[in-house]
C-alpha cells in the first residue's frame, strides 16, 4: 500500500500533537532527568533537577538540610524517584504552578514563626510593631530589638501562613509563608508619607486616652490600636477573661462578634448578637441587640437593641433600644428608653423614655420618668417624677407624685400633690398615690413580678443537650436563661441558653408554652455551636411541678469536628458555609421538667 507525501505529512502532524499535548499535560514530578552528583552539595543538585524539567524546588532548609553532601547517579528517572532516592520517605511533594514544595510527611500541629523587623529606610530595629496572623488572629508585638513570635495552629483549611506587619505611619506590608514549620523571617517596613490637610478627631478615638481606659487596657491593646485601626474582623463568638486574654488574644479589639462571653471583662470591636461579663463590656464600634454586664458597659459607637449593666452605661453614639443600670446611663442621643437607678443622661434627644431613681437631663424629650426629678428643655410627651419635674415647655403631660416645676404646659399636669407651672394650656390634675404591683407582660431574660410566675427546671433537647434554665416573668411573657452541657464530643460542649416566651392558658392544669430561644455551645477552643429556635411546648401541671415537650424549627451554626448528630434525624436543609461552618435547619424537639418557685 502507498502513501502520498501528504498522507505522511499528516500522520507526522499527528503524532506530534500527541507528543506535544503530553508533554504540556506532563506533571512535575513525572519528568525525566539525569543526575551525576559525586559529594556534592543538596542544594546544588536539587538545582540541577529544577534546570533540567524548568521548575524550581521550595522548602525550608530548617527541614531540608541543603548542606548536606550526597552522591547519586540516576539516568532518565523521574523527578519524584530521584527525589525518593535523595530524601527517603520522610518528605512529601507538593506542586503549584512551576514550584516542587518539600514538606515532610508528618507535619507538626503548632509551629512558631518568629524574626526581626527593621525600618526600609535606616536600618534600625523597629519597636511596637504589630505583627499577625490574618486568618488565625494570633498577634505580637516587636519590642526594644524588632524581634516578634507568633505561635500559628497547623490547620488544613489554611493553605498558607498569612503574615502582615502594620505600625503606624508605616505601610503595611503583607508575606506568604509556608505553614506547618518553624521558621525565622526578616522583614523590612518603610515610612509612609502622609498629606494632612487638617485633623480629624472620630467618636471611636477616646477610649484608650480616658481614665477607664488607662486602667482596663494594656499598653500593647492600645500599641495594638494605633497599628491596626483600619484592620477589623468578624467572628461568630469570643470567649475571654479579662482584656487581651481570650480566644482572640491581644486582636480582640479588632474584632466585632455574634457572642461574647466575658468571665471578668472583655474588649472588643463590637458585637451584633449578644455580649455577656462578669463585671464589665468595653466595645470600639457598634454593639446591636442585647449587652450586660455585672458593673458597666462602654460603647463608642451606636447601640441598637438593650444594654443591662449593675451599675452604669455609657454610649458615646446613639442608643437605640434600651439602657438598663443600677445608677447612671449616659447617650449621645436616646431613641428608645433609659432605665437607671439615680440618673440618665441624654446630650442630644431622647424619643421615647428616661427611668431614673433620681435624675433624668436631656435638652429633648419625649417621656421621662424619675424617682425623684425630671429634667428638660422641651418635651414632646410625658414627664413623670416620685418627686419633681422640671422643664421649659411640655406639649404633652407632666406626671408627679410631689411637685411639677414647668413655664408652659401645652397639655395636662398630674402630679400627686402640688402642680407649678407658668402658663398650662390643658388639664392640671392631682391626686395622692398610684401604686402597681402587677405586670403581664415584662420582656426580659429575668423577670421579678409580685403576682408573677418564675420555675427553674431542667430540659433536654434533640442534639443532646441538657440545660438547666430559670423561667421568670408575668402571666403572659417570661424571660429564659440557662446553663448547659452537651457530650457528643469526648471533650463535651458547655452553653448559655437566653430566650423570651409566652403562656397560653387553656384550662386550670393545662396550656401551652411557646418560646425563641438561642443556645451558644462552645469547648474553650474551636468547636461551638449557635442553636436557635422557635419552639412550641404543651405542658401539664402536677402541683407545684409542670412537665412539658414539644418541638418547633432551629436554625444552627457549628464549628465542629463531626456533624451535629438530632436523634430525629429531621433536617430540613443543611450547607457548608464559607469559613467551614456546617449551617443547619431541622425539626427540633425539646423536653423537660420545671419546679415553680
Amino acid at each position: 500500500m502507498f502513501f502520498s507525501k501528504s498522507h505522511v505529512f499528516v500522520c507526522f502532524l499527528g503524532v506530534f500533537c500527541l507528543l506535544g499535548g503530553s508533554a504540556i499535560g506532563q506533571s512535575l514530578l513525572q519528568k525525566q532527568v539525569s543526575v551525576d552528583a559525586k559529594n556534592k552539595r543538596l542544594s546544588e543538585v536539587l538545582a540541577a533537577i529544577g534546570r533540567q524539567g524548568n521548575f524550581y524546588f521550595s522548602y525550608n532548609s530548617n527541614i531540608i538540610r541543603k548542606d548536606s553532601i550526597v552522591s547519586l547517579t540516576a539516568r532518565g528517572k523521574t523527578v519524584k524517584e530521584v527525589l525518593d532516592m535523595l530524601l527517603g520517605e520522610h518528605c512529601q511533594y507538593v506542586e503549584t504552578d512551576k514550584y516542587v514544595i518539600l514538606q515532610p510527611t508528618e507535619r507538626e500541629k503548632w509551629y512558631t514563626i518568629s524574626g526581626f523587623i527593621t525600618d526600609g529606610q535606616t536600618g534600625d530595629a523597629l519597636p511596637d510593631v504589630t505583627v499577625f496572623e490574618r486568618q488565625q488572629l494570633v498577634a505580637a508585638i516587636t519590642g526594644k530589638d524588632g524581634f516578634f513570635k507568633l505561635q500559628l495552629k497547623d490547620r488544613e483549611k489554611y493553605r498558607s501562613a498569612e503574615i502582615t506587619v502594620s505600625k503606624g505611619f508605616y505601610i503595611d506590608t503583607s508575606i506568604s509563608l509556608i505553614k506547618g514549620y518553624d521558621q525565622e523571617v526578616a522583614l523590612t517596613i518603610v515610612p509612609e508619607v502622609y498629606s494632612l490637610p487638617g485633623i480629624v478627631v472620630t467618636q471611636h478615638s477616646g477610649m484608650e486616652r480616658s481614665w477607664l481606659g488607662k486602667l482596663l487596657v494594656s499598653s500593647k491593646l492600645k500599641t495594638q490600636n494605633l497599628n491596626l485601626g483600619k484592620f477589623f474582623v468578624d467572628k461568630p463568638y469570643q470567649f475571654s477573661l479579662v482584656p487581651g486574654l481570650g480566644t482572640h488574644g491581644k486582636m480582640s479589639g479588632q474584632v466585632a462578634n455574634k457572642f461574647s462571653l466575658n468571665v471578668l471583662g472583655g474588649y472588643s470591636a463590637g458585637v451584633e448578637g449578644f455580649e455577656v461579663a462578669g463585671l464589665f463590656n468595653i466595645d470600639k464600634k457598634d454593639v446591636q441587640y442585647v449587652q450586660t454586664a455585672g458593673i458597666f458597659n462602654i460603647v463608642l459607637g451606636n447601640t441598637k437593641g438593650a444594654q443591662v449593666a449593675g451599675v452604669s452605661n455609657f454610649i458615646e453614639g446613639k442608643a437605640t433600644g434600651a439602657q438598663c443600670a443600677g445608677v447612671i446611663n449616659k447617650a449621645g442621643k436616646v431613641d428608645g428608653a433609659q432605665v437607671g437607678g439615680v440618673v440618665n443622661i441624654a446630650f442630644d434627644t431622647v424619643n421615647g423614655a428616661q427611668a431614673s431613681g433620681f435624675v433624668n437631663a436631656a435638652t429633648v424629650a419625649n417621656t421621662q420618668i424619675a424617682g425623684f426629678v425630671n429634667i428638660a428643655e422641651h418635651i414632646d410627651g410625658i414627664q413623670i417624677a416620685g418627686f419633681i419635674n422640671l422643664a421649659e415647655r411640655i406639649n404633652g403631660m407632666q406626671l408627679a407624685g410631689f411637685i411639677n416645676l414647668a413655664d408652659q404646659v401645652d397639655g395636662m399636669q398630674l402630679a400627686g400633690f402640688v402642680n407649678i407651672a407658668g402658663t398650662v394650656k390643658g388639664v392640671q390634675m392631682a391626686g395622692f398615690i398610684n401604686i402597681a404591683d402587677s405586670c403581664d407582660y415584662p420582656i426580659g431574660l429575668v423577670n421579678i413580678v409580685g403576682n408573677g410566675d418564675a420555675s427553674l427546671g431542667v430540659t433536654v433537647d434533640d442534639l443532646g443537650t441538657t440545660t438547666l434554665s430559670l423561667r421568670s416573668g408575668g402571666r403572659i411573657l417570661y424571660g429564659i436563661v440557662g446553663i448547659g452541657v452537651n457530650a457528643y464530643q469526648s471533650a463535651g460542649l458547655v452553653g448559655v441558653e437566653a430566650g423570651l416566651g409566652a403562656h397560653i392558658p387553656i384550662s386550670r392544669r393545662f396550656r401551652i408554652n411557646t418560646e425563641f430561644s438561642s443556645m451558644s455551645l462552645f469547648d474553650f477552643g474551636a468547636q461551638s455551636v449557635i442553636d436557635n429556635g422557635f419552639r412550641v411546648l404543651p405542658a401539664m401541671r402536677l402541683g407545684r411541678f409542670e412537665v412539658f415537650a414539644g418541638g418547633g424549627i432551629n436554625i444552627s451554626f457549628a464549628a465542629v469536628n463531626k456533624p451535629l448528630s438530632s436523634t430525629l434525624n429531621t433536617r430540613l436543609w443543611e450547607d457548608q458555609m464559607r469559613g467551614g461552618d456546617q449551617a443547619t435547619i431541622r425539626v427540633a424537639a425539646l423536653a423537660g421538667i420545671q419546679f415553680r418557685l
